[in-house]
């Protein structure tokens, strides 16, 4: 799975933390030694040439700052101007275990520029910090807001949706028994059905799985400075057993480990997932922001009931978090996640208009969650193409997927934008299981504005939520239509 790129820059906690690291600061590179000389105490990193018997400075402490450098986490020291200027970056990489620095030596591309790796728990999103009162508040089945406003943790790109992610893994302690776990998306083993850990015992040579929790009974908290899931059971239909995942910050790797049974709580398993998503920020999807010269939608937008006062909409009443999922105050969300196909095909390629609709000549697709390409549709959410001559237009990028909700609780669409045209897409919950796309087409009377429903049980309120998303899009097509015409442009 590649690795995702961190979306933000360390918080003001992690820079804290980074600061224990300054009895480390004085080492570099090849034939160089520890610089304790107090003429070179301000200096962060200092290169010693033997054959001079001579320390040169490569940076001072009052010049650090932090760089973003793709998905590595860089310390940046300046020393000197003009042409006796020296340079040092120091790539920082989390390691729970001990402190350790390598100097990889002076840039062969760049004069007077110097790189070292510095790994250390101090390294780590609040390895070194005072501990912290922030919690992690939930905010669907697998992610989590962080109340000290370091961000989001998301574990979306570590589930799987045909399997799961972490398979038959061994416990020191339990060798016989296997053990998998998948954050996000139910899965099935044998007779562990629709499950979010299983464990796989043999007896007598037959292997009997049961289930370790549910998707749906998904908890965060936190023991200190630590994070957890927890996955309960239904007592009547299992066994009651249950799984603690402890979320371990690594931006660099990702793993799972099992520890077995619980010692302190009886049916309780233990299991640990270090991963880039379990560090706040760096899995979450943010939510784009358009520019003026686009048509796309601003976020989050709330669609009022029409009045013949309304001049803009009112405060959103279902936050929007990611591209495929929203919140209302109630704590009742909407997660689509589960229905994202990523394979680069639409979920629901080529629909003509749905009866009693007449055809229009056009076939339709659409794939919530991520985007697809076909054609001359490129990224898109929305596309629409010639039935005859085959040429496709873009009605909707996914990148400008905006929720649209009417009151407290619903209805709810989600709003896409492409260069002139939008698409509508109202949400209907249902309790069958399967997952269907009604195509009205456009809208006869807003031009370049295109209609459809979602039906499919994810479109159900979860959690806070008793009631289905059910209802007209006339409030949502009301609202949208004043943003196109009047705030859009």
């Amino acid at each position: 799975m590649p690795i995702p790129t961190p979306s933000r820059f360390p918080s003001r906690r992690q820079k804290s933390s980074l600061k224990r690291l300054e009895a480390v600061s004085n080492i570099v590179g090849d034939g160089v030694r520890v610089a304790d000389h107090t003429a070179l105490a301000e200096r962060t990193a200092c290169q010693y040439v033997p054959k001079l018997k001579t320390y040169f400075p490569l940076g001072t402490q009052d010049s650090a700052k932090f760089l973003q450098e793709g998905q590595d986490l860089t310390l940046r020291y300046i020393t000197g101007q003009g042409s006796s200027k020296r340079e040092t970056k120091v790539k920082l990489e989390c390691n729970p275990g001990e402190t350790s620095f390598t100097a990889e030596g002076q840039d062969p591309n760049v004069i007077n520029l110097y790189h070292f790796t510095l790994r250390s728990p101090c390294a780590c999103p609040g390895g070194c910090s005072k501990p912290s009162n922030a919690t992690c508040r939930q905010v669907g089945p697998c992610s989590c807001n962080m109340t000290d406003g370091s961000g989001m943790v998301d574990l979306h790109r570590v589930g799987r949706r045909d399997g799961p992610a972490f398979r038959d893994i061994s416990s020191p302690s339990e060798f016989s028994d296997l053990y998998s776990y998948n954050p996000c998306y139910p899965f099935s083993l044998g007779s562990c059905r629709d499950a979010a850990a299983c464990v796989s015992t043999q007896t007598h040579g037959i292997h009997v799985e049961n289930s370790l929790g549910s998707q749906d009974k998904a908890a965060f908290f936190n023991i200190g400075s630590n994070l957890y899931i927890v996955y309960g059971t239904d007592r009547n239909n299992s066994k009651g057993l249950t799984s603690l995942v402890q979320l371990v910050c690594d931006r660099h790797k990702e793993s799972f480990e099992a520890q077995g049974p619980n010692p302190q709580a009886k049916g309780q398993y233990l299991f640990t997932l270090r991963s880039p998503c379990a560090c706040p920020g760096m899995c979450e999807t943010p939510v784009s922001t358009p520019s003026p010269q686009t048509t796309a939608p601003p976020t989050p937008v709330t669609v009022p009931h029409p009045t013949g006062n309304t001049t803009q909409p009112a405060q959103a009443a279902c936050v929007q978090y990611g591209t495929c999922a929203c919140m209302f105050k109630n704590g009742s969300y909407i997660d689509l996640t589960s229905l994202e196909l990523t394979t680069g095909e639409p979920l629901f390629k080529d629909h003509p208009l749905s009866w009693p609709r007449r055809d229009d000549g056009f076939y339709y697709s659409f794939n919530p969650c991520a985007p697809f390409t076909e054609g001359k549709c490129e990224d898109v959410a929305v596309c629409r193409k010639n039935s005859l001559a085959g040429s496709e237009v873009s009605l909707g990028k996914q990148d400008s997927s905006t929720f649209a909700t009417a009151n407290e609780n619903g209805p709810v669409a989600i709003a896409y934008a492409a260069e002139n045209r939008m698409s509508i897409v109202s949400l209907r919950c249902t309790e069958e299981k399967r997952d269907q796309l009604i195509v009205l087409g456009a809208d006869p009377k807003v031009p370049n504005t295109y209609e459809f429903i979602l039906e499919s049980p994810q479109c159900c309120l979860h959690k806070g939520g008793t009631t289905a998303v059910r209802g007209s899009l006339m409030w949502i097509i009301c609202a949208l239509t004043f943003l196109l015409v009047n705030g859009w442009r």
